[in-house]
């Protein structure tokens, strides 16, 4: 159990480092930053307005990773926090998935954060599950 426990927090530990180097990257190097985590070369031409904004919801992105830290200190008890961010870090998949059908091809970085989000959160979630029940008992 406690091998199982170590892997699981290893694996979101691995996964919570893409809101963290993408938050930061997004909040604090702006538009240019996150260009530049998701190997975005072309010139980038943003009205202000959106650049602000985008900084502000990089920096909610990189705001997940405490909280999912937060709700893994106490497995059972904060289940319920876990999974609401989970949850949306899935539909955050189904997103990324219009952007993709509407806008275009995201690119190689975009698509495997994709991915990620519509498969290794299932499994994330499956996971957290089975980890709860074997506490419990």
């Amino acid at each position: 159990m406690r091998n199982e426990l170590r892997a699981f927090y290893g694996a979101v530990a691995l996964v919570l480092s893409i809101p963290f180097v993408a938050g930061l990257a997004g909040a604090f190097g702006g538009l240019e930053g996150l260009a530049r985590v998701l190997l975005v070369a072309e010139p980038l031409t943003v009205p202000a307005s959106l650049r602000n904004s985008l900084r502000a919801i990089c920096f909610m992105f990189f705001a997940l990773v405490p909280l999912v830290i937060w709700a893994l200190t106490s497995l059972a008890e904060r289940a319920t926090a876990f999974r609401i961010i989970v949850s949306c870090g899935f539909v955050a998949g189904l997103a990324r998935g219009t952007g993709w059908v509407v806008d275009g091809d995201p690119g190689v970085i975009p698509v495997g954060i994709m991915i990620i989000e519509l498969c290794g959160m299932p499994a994330l979630l499956l996971w957290h599950a089975r980890l709860v029940r074997l506490t419990q008992t």
